[in-house]
């Protein structure tokens, strides 16, 4: 039987924002609530740009002016520029419409920041999802006033989640890149979901002497959850184990029984399983090799019967 490597831990988002504001305004408009599956790039709440956006209208206008005022200052550059070569003017007069051009233009690219930090402003009322997936909560409400950096919503990518497990440092030497991961969780009973190992950490913990390791695990479905604890299996090598037929355990209230023949008596055994192959299930405690065990338990099966 497989050796298995038994291991708890618990199921994280692969990616995962608190998004926030980037902008300060009176919340006019919210359109997300929770559980709600949102696309990159839609549209999470809004704030009041009105104050901006008449703001990045006139800094429209003065970037217009100062593009005007720039063109005709270097036209006069230009003149004056041919006239100097003649001698024409002097090197003063030279001097100092070469000055106001330089001026012009460093006023004209002040004024283009200025309107480009409107604009963005407008445009960061506009808060938006960084990534698709799912919104886990909304912290704000129409008519409040956020700043930078107040949270907006938090938002978490379901698919795929990332099983997060501590090895002890006895048995990290058995932990590889890819290795299969089978898992269950409480949500779902014996339900066997499975991941891969994707990131190993360098080092071990001293506090703990343990290791980090992650699994990549497909929730295409979303049933699986971010917070759930899981109980992990990886398969380390092979162990001679007691094993059973699969039709001979019991399972309720994730307590596992078999019913064992021991001097034409039946006793009823509580066991530790192990892996499955083949149709046999690994008994870590509970069965020895070579005892026998009943098959197929029905009701009447009970500890302390007579076998027939």
């Amino acid at each position: 039987m497989p050796e298995y490597l038994t291991l708890t831990g618990t199921l994280r988002s692969s990616q995962e924002s608190d998004v926030a504001a980037d902008a300060s305004g009176k919340v006019t408009a919210t359109f997300v609530e929770r559980g709600q599956a949102v696309k990159r790039g839609d549209t999470l709440a809004i704030l009041d740009a009105r104050g901006a956006a008449i703001t990045a209208t006139a800094m429209n206008a003065q970037t217009q002016l100062a593009r005007a005022q720039l063109e005709q200052a270097q036209k006069e550059c230009e003149r004056v520029n041919a006239l100097f070569k003649t001698g024409a003017i002097s090197q003063a007069e030279f001097d100092r419409t070469n000055s106001q051009c330089t001026t012009t233009q460093w006023s004209a690219a002040a004024a283009a920041a200025q309107q480009q930090s409107a604009q963005k402003i407008v445009g960061d009322s506009v808060i938006r999802a960084p990534f698709a997936g799912i919104v886990g909560e909304r912290f704000v409400n129409v008519g409040q006033y956020v700043q930078p950096q107040t949270k907006v919503v938090s938002l978490y990518a379901p698919d795929p989640l990332r099983l997060e497990l501590t090895v002890p440092e006895a048995n990290v030497g058995a932990i590889k890149p890819d290795m299969v991961v089978r898992y269950t969780v409480s949500s779902f009973g014996d339900q066997t979901f499975e991941g891969a190992v994707k990131f190993i950490s360098p080092n071990i913990r001293p506090a703990t002497r343990d290791l980090v390791v992650e699994a990549l695990c497909p929730n295409a479905d979303g049933k699986l959850k971010p917070g759930m604890f899981a109980v992990a299996n990886l398969s380390v090598g092979e162990e001679k184990l007691a094993s059973v037929p699969k039709n001979s355990v019991v399972t309720a209230e994730s307590v596992s029984r078999v019913f064992v023949v021991v001097e034409k008596r039946i006793q009823e055994r509580i066991v530790q399983l192990a892996g499955e192959k083949d149709g046999l299930v690994g008994i870590i405690a509970g069965v020895k090799s070579g005892e026998n065990v009943v098959l197929q338990p029905g009701p009447d099966v009970r500890d302390g019967a007579q076998a027939l």
